[in-house]
């Protein structure tokens, strides 16, 4: 703590250590919470009170006119007219995750809009919530309370309710508060088995989001049941205490931070150390990335971390509200840094840049997004990488929360009835501080491309009241400027610089955070880099190729391809220089044709470095990659503008110490197929791409299914271009006994198509049935253009193949 002329500047690691904010404080419109609970450093302002400008607003202003915005549009989960959270229809219909999923995203965006056609969309799901609530205290649809196991699946109801919360904050609708308190005494009195009965998945794994609501309901009430319901939940619920309790992306994103919520109840710093420890196992076995983010395209798998490996859009807005609502919690500026890295870096690639379509999965090293299948080399099959606003069912509805959570963390109330500008982006927030005096603060910047955030004070008198500002971890020199004067130089963060003084009508604030580029390895990978400036992670320029696919509501899917080459590593040791360009009005940022800055550098193209069986970006090899293509100039952009990226490159060399890549094996030319049914998740053309499996249990491999048939007669057929002669039949059948759900068949046969019609082959034997090799049907030779296996799949069980050669 010094003094400057008429002033305090305060510079703080944290804000925990100060008293309680005050219930009194003239942003209070709800009383802040008193003891037992932790002392609460930062608190959030009213919705609305923080409006987007500038590059922000372009996020806001498309999110109306997007997928996300025009949801009801395309969504069958959002019909009126058939939804169990209206009571219309099937009392099922709907009556899951989706509505609240994408109702406290659109809550959200209407209050920092200001869009009246945004609000007037949620009064009627709003009212259905409301009017749901049932005398025990039970609300939303009966089916999620009478569920197969007799016990209720909280999940839904936890989503509702914050977007009930956003709208009671903004409107004080008292039916709120009733509904809340009824639903946490309808909690409080189920006996222990039936409280957070773990066979609901995603109840028990998420048990945190329910605390934070108990965190905002106890603020605005007091009720004391409230605290010992808590501390059940917390008992009931996954143990994120002990260590990393699930590996799935989206319930690590939530879950990781239930200790640190709960540490709001119990004051045990090891909660608090316990979400921090969480954070750093999980992104130091599967995040060896930049951007804040990891591995799990779907699940974190052990030995899947190579960058190619992907995360889900879901992960990524939940990563960025979990960041805001720690730093809310805690007074932690280091939680203000996590969620920049993941909004700037991670967030704008999940949608095309116009927002009108999302995607379910998104990596570090990408060099294509399309609509093939990608299992297994990415957990989840199906379209997972196509730009599809129809497709992508929970990140679908679950995206619409991220920048309009963002927008409303962007500033908090202090202790001292102060003011925090938390995180950077251009805005304008009108708040009451002091005793009372309303001030707007306009803040001007084109961060995080640019070093240089200004305020412009907005008062009608002079005031007196501490101003915080963040300082980022990454920033060494950060300097205050006041009305032109340096008023404070070489801070570093994380950190907050805290003004006080009497601040008057006019004053202009000014801080600069020198941005040098600097590089990152990787202890998994050595020998790889990844290139930062500021909290801005740049990504190898790839042109982009958009191949739009019309969809018959007009909401078209796009695959994005390669127009450029992407196979380029960097020298040990690169040299770095910086572009930049004012930001267009109303451009979008986040677009690789647009961006304010950009990087040029040299590398050196890796010929052996292509995509895989799966089509995806092959995983790197040992580093320096040996390479004797010439080193070129190349362009790195923000990895948030880079729907095609490379972020974790390779370093290249010609000297006796690199190493030989290996070009990865590619497939044989598809043979075209057709078949009974195939399971969503797999691929008909790994029937005939040449990869020989090492079991009938190798989840290494591309595969089809017939999954989830059961029992069942199916069958696959081979479509050749001219008549081939014909007489035997080999086949590789999955089965993934004891745990999954696929044997190899009970029977199968091979028949040839004669005009219309599809004749048994004469057999030569039975055909044979065996596990871990070669299955056989031999047959007189027969001349066909078309060719199947008709096959009867074991009672109670799927069945699959992972290879079929006709000779």
């Amino acid at each position: 703590m010094f003094l400057t002329g008429f002033m305090m500047l305060e510079f703080q690691k944290s804000v925990t250590s100060e008293p309680r904010l005050s219930s009194t404080h003239p942003n209070a419109f709800y009383v802040n919470r008193r003891p037992p609970l932790m002392p609460s450093p930062l608190q959030t302002l009213p919705p609305g009170a923080v409006r987007a400008k500038g590059w922000l607003k372009v996020q806001i202003d498309l999110q109306c006119e997007g997928f996300s915005g025009r949801l009801e549009q395309i969504s069958r989960f959002l019909n009126p007219a058939d939804n169990a959270w209206l009571g219309t229809g099937s009392s099922q219909r709907a009556g899951w995750e989706e509505v609240p999923y994408w109702l406290r995203g659109q809550v959200a965006l209407g209050y920092v809009s200001g869009s009246k056609r945004i609000l007037d969309s949620t009064k009627k799901w709003i009212e259905g919530a409301l009017k749901s609530a049932k005398p025990d205290g039970w609300f939303g649809p009966e089916s999620n309370r009478e569920t197969k196991f007799g016990t209720p699946d909280l999940w839904p109801n936890m989503l509702m309710q914050a977007a009930l919360q956003t709208y009671y904050d903004a409107t004080s609708d008292q039916r709120v508060l009733n509904l809340m308190l009824g639903y946490c005494r309808f909690l409080s009195n189920l006996p222990d088995d039936k409280l957070l009965d773990k066979r609901h998945y995603w109840h028990y794994q998420r048990v945190g989001d329910q605390l934070a609501s108990i965190i905002w309901l106890y603020d605005r009430t007091g009720e004391t049941f409230l605290l010992e319901l808590a501390r059940r939940l917390h008992g009931a619920g996954a143990d994120w205490k002990e260590g990393i309790a699930n590996y799935h992306g989206v319930n690590f994103a939530q879950g990781f931070r239930e200790p640190a919520t709960f540490a709001v109840f119990s004051n045990d710093p090891s909660d608090l150390a316990a979400t921090e420890k969480d954070l750093n196992l999980f992104r130091g076995e599967f995040g060896q990335s930049p951007g804040g983010m990891y591995a799990a395209d779907e699940n974190a798998r052990k030995g899947k971390t190579d960058p190619r490996q992907a995360t889900e859009s879901c992960s990524v807005a939940e990563m960025m509200f979990s960041h805001e609502l720690l730093m809310q919690f805690t007074g932690d500026p280091a939680w203000g840094d996590r969620a920049e890295d993941v909004a700037f870096n991670w967030m704008p690639v999940t949608m095309t840049s116009d927002l009108k379509a999302l995607r379910y999965l998104q990596s570090p090293n990408m060099a294509i997004s399309d609509g093939g299948s990608k299992s297994p080399g990415v957990e989840n099959g199906g379209p997972m990488f196509l730009m599809d606003p129809n497709d992508h069912r929970c990140c679908q509805h679950n995206i619409g929360m991220a920048w309009p959570y963002f927008t409303q963390h962007l500033w908090f109330a202090t202790n001292g009835n102060g003011l925090l500008s938390a995180l950077y982006a251009p805005c304008e927030v009108t708040a009451k501080v002091a005793d009372g005096e309303e001030i707007s603060i306009v803040e001007k910047t084109d961060y995080p491309f640019s070093e240089t955030i200004e305020f412009e004070l907005r008062t009608k008198r002079s005031v007196k009241f501490p101003w915080s500002l963040r300082i980022p971890e990454w920033c060494r020199e950060a300097a205050i400027v006041l009305n032109g004067e340096p008023i404070a130089s070489r801070l570093a963060g994380p950190a907050f610089a805290t003004i006080t003084r009497e601040w008057k009508p006019g004053d202009k604030m000014q801080l600069r955070l020198p941005m040098e580029v600097r590089t990152i390895g990787w202890t998994q990978r050595p020998g790889t880099l990844s290139v930062y400036r500021g909290p801005l992670a740049y990504s190898l320029f790839i042109k982009e190729k958009h191949k739009r696919i019309d969809k018959p509501n007009g909401w078209n899917a796009f695959e994005i391809l390669p127009d450029s080459n992407w196979n380029y590593g960097l020298e040990p040791e690169p040299q770095f220089d910086v572009h930049t360009q004012a930001v267009e009005q109303n451009s979008q940022v986040f677009d690789e044709r647009r961006v304010p800055v950009w990087i040029e550098t040299k590398g050196r193209r890796i010929p052996e470095w292509t995509l895989d069986m799966y089509g995806l970006t092959a995983p790197i090899q040992n580093c320096p990659a040996k390479t004797s293509e010439p080193l070129e100039k190349i362009r790195l952009i923000p990895m948030g503008a880079a729907r095609l990226r490379i972020t974790v490159f390779p370093t290249v060399a010609e000297g006796a110490d690199a190493h030989v890549w290996q070009k990865p094996p590619q497939p044989k030319p598809e043979i075209p197929t057709s078949y009974s049914f195939r399971c969503w998740w797999d691929s008909e053309r790994a029937l005939s791409d040449g990869f020989l499996p090492s079991a009938s249990s190798d989840e290494d491999l591309p595969r089809f299914t017939w999954w989830d048939h059961k029992g069942t007669e199916e069958w696959v057929s081979y479509h050749f271009e001219k008549p081939r002669k014909l007489s035997e039949c080999r086949v590789y059948w999955f089965d993934d006994e004891p745990h999954g759900g696929c044997r190899v068949p009970a029977a199968w046969k091979v028949q040839q198509r004669e005009g219309e019609v599809w004749r048994d082959v004469t057999p030569i034997g039975e055909p044979t049935i065996v596990k871990d090799d070669w299955s056989v049907a031999r047959f007189q030779p027969v001349q066909c253009r078309e060719i199947r296996l008709l096959v009867r799949l074991q009672n109670g069980f799927s069945g699959g193949i992972l290879e079929w050669e006709v000779r």
